[in-house]
């Protein structure tokens, strides 16, 4: 038994943490408590802000007040009834000097004519009138206004705001009289009632001109304010909001919209005066806090190191009982440590009982491994020998077959039944080496782009001879284009041949059988539906197990090995889908649904003559098409006679010059005197010259000059392609062969001669 792992902490560490976890809630709570005072601290603070804006702005609007009454009490001078404007102007001086705010008196007429100007003797020229916008607001209400800042247009340009009052007489505006106000004289009213708290007290105008301000006054009076300021004042009477100072300094800003003039009276703080008192308390929090975790921390790790010795005495105990050591635990005081000690010794009589069954079984296992290693390699040969000893006898038999038929002796019933019953045992042979190349994980895809459609009629052309037997009526209802997939063509045509096949087995004849495909869930869902003998409930669970079949009769007229829906599970699982049967029960039809990821960039699939053809020829197949046109030499390497016999004479009749020999010292001697164009190469050949070895023979003797070789075998595995393939076979052709597969490879080198039968 090994040492702890490193990932597991000692006592010591498990009681400082059990210390500091009763104390870190405590902590936690009191932060939380402390920071939620502080920011109540800082709400009253930011209460108090406000309410000293407001103060401003009450003050701003008691000064305004003031001036407003001492222009309506000017506003009622007999002068202006009689029209004594020289003398009104008099008045207006006297006035002018009890009022220290004021710069001048302006009266205009409601045209906005200027008539009186204490800044100007009677009879000079006065400036036009300034600040429009306020004038006109007296003449619209008939009430006092207080105007914004402006830039008058007298010739010492003073930037003043005016304040102005109507002269009403019979209720009808006869006068306009303003009295224009530095910011100057604002300086007192923003000083006023200054707090500890407080940084900077400003007024703006309703425009967003600042009038008057504590701190800078002759860098920023006049100038406008922040746009952050401007927009959050535009829509509230009064607030805090934190923003940045005209001089670019952090700040919480308190306002209030004096009313009614609209001018907004400002205190802005330094945001550390808000911020500092929840940073101090949570600083003060946390380094108290840190004592009290450090302090229960080394109280806890000074406690443990005693029960710790304890405990590291009786793991050394433990340790040295795995190793078959002698058990060394001492007396301990610690109740539960003695009786770890009676446990330990007990433990030490069981584990050696343990070790020696554990060695018996260690010893049957490994036996065990090695019989089942060596029976899977045995398997494995076994297919691989059953594949090529099963093909070589059938390739005869396929190839005397199309013999019959290109000389017009197929059509006989017996010919049918022979012809059927074949390609059925060919099918069994391949889908027997399907299921173990998948069980051994050798299975390989080759993927492109498919439209569905194409695979379903490959599929139909392959069930067909089987479901017109048994007279079933098929129905596909599978759209042209707009089920693109992704998918190995061969592979998924297998999918759905095998389902119609399995469908049309297992219905009664005269059935109905129906092929859907659809969009569904994100892909394509294609699904086999007949109305034939249905399955048990106990069955659909382990349909899709290898050997697994329905209900079968005696004479077994529906035959396979039951292999055929697995090998659609496996292959649908390896496309990305799945595959579920449904049924309702015996007697009442069976469905099998598909569903495939869609393929968004697919095209219309190639057909499978396109897909089988070769690639570009090499420099040894341009140099036999350069020469003239004669009939192509075929040389057929097999040690099965019956075999090459008959494809020799089917590629005769087929136009083409044709030699055959049945081991590798006769195809090498044959090669001298034929000088073939293409050989058609059996791998397995007896004699102790394999196929390969007859390959890398001719390469050595004829070089470049060689002919173009196909390989002609009944093995069949994916390594079995690969390495013919590395061995410079250009085709790989697996008995039985397909006649019209291998005649368009033949074809495809050299034009044949004319008259073929």
């Amino acid at each position: 038994m090994s040492s702890p792992q490193a990932s597991c902490l000692p006592l010591r560490w498990h009681l400082v943490r059990l210390a500091v976890g009763t104390l870190l809630p405590a902590v936690v709570f009191a932060a939380v408590v402390v920071f939620q005072l502080a920011r109540l601290e800082r709400k009253a603070v930011e209460r108090r802000a406000v309410q000293s804006a407001r103060a401003l702005a009450g003050a701003f609007e008691r000064e305004m007040s003031g001036s407003i009454r001492s222009l309506r009490v000017l506003a009622e001078s007999d002068r202006l009834d009689s029209g004594e404007l020289e003398a009104f102007r008099t008045e207006c001086e006297r006035v002018l000097h009890t009022q220290p705010a004021w710069k001048h008196v302006l009266l205009f007429s409601p045209d906005g004519q200027p008539l009186v100007s204490t800044a100007s003797p009677m009879g000079a020229p006065l400036p036009p009138l300034a600040e429009p916008a306020s004038f006109a607001r007296v003449v619209q209400t008939h009430q006092p206004v207080v105007g914004d800042i402006a830039v008058g247009r007298g010739p010492s340009r003073v930037l003043a705001f005016p304040v102005r009052v109507p002269v009403l007489r019979g209720g009808e505006l006869r006068y306009v009289l303003t009295a224009v106000i530095t910011p100057e004289a604002l300086t007192d009213v923003v000083a006023t009632a200054s707090g500890t708290e407080e940084w900077t007290r400003a007024l703006v105008d309703p425009q967003g001109l600042v009038a008057a301000r504590t701190r800078d006054p002759e860098r920023f009076v006049g100038k406008p304010a922040t746009p952050a300021f401007l927009e959050q004042t535009r829509a509230a009477l009064e607030g805090v909001f934190p923003s940045v100072s005209m001089e670019g300094e952090p700040t919480y800003v308190a306002f209030s919209r004096s009313q009614p003039s609209e001018w907004i009276a400002v205190v802005a703080s330094p945001r550390q005066l808000l911020d500092a008192p929840v940073r101090d308390s949570m600083l003060a929090v946390g380094g108290l806090g840190l004592v009290l975790l450090l302090a229960s921390a080394g109280g806890a790790w000074v406690l443990s190191r005693r029960i710790e010795r304890s405990i590291s005495r009786a793991s050394d105990a433990a340790a040295a009982l795995a190793l078959g050591k002698p058990l060394l635990m001492e007396p301990s005081s610690v109740r539960e440590l003695a009786q770890l000690g009676e446990a330990l010794e007990r433990s030490g009589q069981l584990l050696r009982e343990r070790e020696r069954e554990r060695d018996a079984h260690l010893a049957a296992a490994e036996t065990a491994r090695a019989e089942a290693v060596e029976a899977t390699r045995a398997k494995d040969l076994f297919l691989a020998t059953l594949g090529h000893e099963l093909r070589n006898p059938l390739a005869p038999i396929v190839t005397s077959m199309e013999l019959l038929r290109r000389r017009g002796l197929a059509g006989t019933p017996e010919h049918e039944v022979i012809s059927r019953q074949l390609r059925h045992v060919v099918r069994l042979v391949d889908d027997l080496l399907d299921m173990a190349r998948i069980t051994r994980g050798q299975m390989s895809l080759h993927r492109e782009p498919l439209e569905l459609s194409s695979v379903v009629a490959h599929a139909v052309e392959a069930a067909a001879p089987l479901i017109g037997q048994r007279g079933h009526v098929l129905e596909v209802e599978v759209p042209p284009s707009g089920l693109p997939v992704l998918a190995d063509a061969d592979r998924l045509t297998q999918v759905v041949a095998n389902l119609l096949t399995n469908a049309a087995k297992y219905t009664p004849p005269g059935g109905h059988i129906q092929l859907r495909a659809r969009e569904r869930d994100g892909g394509i869902a294609l699904a086999v539906e007949d109305d034939g003998q249905g399955l048990p409930p106990d069955l659909v669970p382990r349909l899709f197990e290898p050997f697994v079949q329905g209900p079968r009769t005696l004479d077994r007229s529906v035959g396979g090995l039951g292999l055929g829906l697995a090998l659609v599970r496996s292959l649908v699982e390896a496309h990305g889908g799945r595959v579920e049967a449904r049924s309702e029960g015996p007697g009442r039809g069976s469905t099998f649904t598909v569903w495939l990821p869609a393929h968004v960039q697919a095209e219309a699939p190639p057909s499978l003559e396109a897909r089988r053809e070769e690639p570009v020829p090499s420099e040894a197949e341009a140099e036999a098409e350069a020469r003239p046109a004669q009939a192509l030499r075929v040389l057929v390497v097999d040690d099965n006679v019956d075999a090459a016999e008959t494809l020799a004479e089917l590629l005769d009749m087929s136009g083409y010059e044709v030699a055959v020999a049945h081991d590798g010292v006769q195809a090498l001697s044959r090669v001298e005197s034929f000088r073939p164009e293409v050989v058609l190469l059996d791998i397995g050949l007896p004699g102790g010259m394999d196929g390969y070895e007859v390959a890398t023979r001719l390469r050595e003797r004829l070089g470049e000059s060689s002919p173009v070789l196909a390989a002609l075998t009944g093995f069949s595995q994916d390594g079995d392609h690969t390495r013919s393939a590395a061995a410079g076979f250009h085709r790989h052709f697996v008995k039985p062969i397909e006649f019209d597969e291998l005649l368009a490879f033949v074809g495809s080198l050299r034009p044949r001669r004319s008259g073929t039968a």
